[in-house]
């Protein structure tokens, strides 16, 4: 029995929700692969045969420019016998992309090009026998796909972001470096870390220092499943910037001079992906330093974040903690993001039916 003199608290979610493998499937099917993933950046495929290899929602897959400037992507399966069909992180596939293990050949729109040597007298058609397709837009820039095809296009699926983030520029920014991370956490812990700052003053005493921490607060757009933080700076700060949390998982630092995007690659309960990437308008070598003074400064946060998360998802998992209180001064958006797990999944009520006892 849980005793308070106030019986308005929101809760967490119960402990088990962040170390189910169930759950963490059905999280996989009906969130990670429903919605619009970012994947890559568009300088990485300049010319027609240019691919990118990775996973989205644990489904290798890879996206490659076609022989008409076009983004496609597709799983990394031959249609014969399931084999890889790209091994490395990036390349060019030439003319046509053939298998290692059987020569069977596509076209770079995925079409099957050619049986090899099959050995009867079957025909195989092309379409039929293409790759598996998955959905890939282009952004200002940023590559997305999508695993489950069909529904709203990346623009009306990324909503009001679209506009509000319109005079920044995006397409002047090159890529600069990437601070990729294993760890132990799951994805809604992760989440619902970065959509609070209770526990800032705390935690980033330098992140605290560039900022205005006493103005600082999160708009959540509920139907259209995004946040906007607003993190003013203190006088003598860099310039303005532009903060956004795009359930599931993308999240969108943009300022004038660079900008810092970031993403979440779920790897089972308990386990995730961390991936950012910096871009800045001038990559000279002149300004190789201070750009990765600012890419590392804004790494070392996120360092922070993932020390203390990483010790609560131990918790989570051993059994002890079972939920607690949420601060409705500072973690609205922590019961936002909550209830979009739970529209998702189609769920109305907490996921595992635990209330405020």
């Amino acid at each position: 029995m849980i005793a308070t003199n106030n019986a308005d608290f929101d809760w967490t979610l119960s402990s088990s929700d962040y170390r189910d493998p169930a759950l963490f499937q059905r999280e996989r099917k009906e969130i990670f692969a429903r919605n619009w993933m970012l994947f890559s950046w568009s300088e990485r495929l300049r010319e027609p045969g240019d691919y990118v290899t990775g996973t989205v929602a644990g489904y290798p897959v890879f996206a490659m420019r076609d022989d008409r400037g076009r983004v496609r992507a597709f799983h990394n399966v031959c249609r014969h016998r399931g084999a890889q069909l790209l091994a490395d992180a990036s390349g060019q596939c030439g003319k046509l992309l053939v298998c290692p293990y059987h020569s069977w050949s596509y076209t770079r729109d995925g079409r099957l090009n050619k049986a090899v040597d099959f050995g009867s007298d079957a025909s195989f058609d092309p379409e039929a026998w293409s790759l598996h397709a998955l959905d890939a837009e282009e952004w200002r820039g940023l590559i997305f796909l999508r695993v489950k095809r069909g529904g709203p296009g990346l623009v009306e699926w990324l909503g009001p972001i679209h506009d509000m983030a319109a005079d920044y520029p995006l397409e002047q920014q090159h890529y600069f470096m990437s601070k990729n991370r294993d760890c132990a956490v799951d994805w809604k812990v992760y989440g619902e870390n970065y959509l609070e700052c209770y526990h800032c003053r705390t935690m980033h005493p330098g992140l605290c220092a560039a900022m205005d921490i006493d103005n600082y607060r999160i708009d959540t757009y509920q139907r259209e499943k995004f946040f906007h933080l607003h993190a003013p700076k203190r006088d003598g700060g860099l310039t303005r910037g532009l903060y956004f949390y795009r359930f599931p998982s993308l999240m969108l630092n943009l300022y004038d001079w660079g900008s810092s995007i970031a993403t979440i690659e779920p790897l089972g309960a308990g386990a995730i992906r961390h991936i950012n990437w910096y871009f800045f308008t001038d990559v000279s070598p002149e300004k190789a330093e201070e750009n990765r003074k600012s890419a590392e400064w804004s790494a070392e946060i996120v360092s922070e974040d993932l020390a203390i998360i990483t010790g609560v998802q131990r918790n989570l998992n051993a059994g002890v903690y079972e939920r607690g209180p949420l601060s409705p001064k500072y973690e609205a958006a922590v019961k936002g993001f909550q209830d979009m797990v739970r529209d998702e999944l189609g769920d109305r009520g907490p996921l595992r039916s635990v209330a405020a006892e």
